[in-house]
């Protein structure tokens, strides 16, 4: 699979843009100072773990079972 392959694979996935939207909304929080840089840091973390999460279980699926 070639870089351009992969990159539009990422494009149409709809858990890239959950974390697209969730990382929009902390930043949206964070300049309108409804959230502190720790609770950002938080949200951005917590995000990023549950988008690698999510593609290590369909990687999981998507793979071959040898024993």
């Amino acid at each position: 699979m070639t870089f351009l392959d992969q990159l539009q694979h990422i494009l149409h996935s709809r858990k890239f843009w959950v974390l697209i939207a969730a990382l929009l909304a902390t930043l949206a929080a964070f300049v309108t100072q409804e959230i502190t840089v720790w609770q950002a840091l938080q949200a951005v973390v917590a995000a990023l773990a549950v988008y690698s999460t999510g593609v290590a279980i369909e990687d999981n699926g998507n793979g071959s079972h040898q024993l």
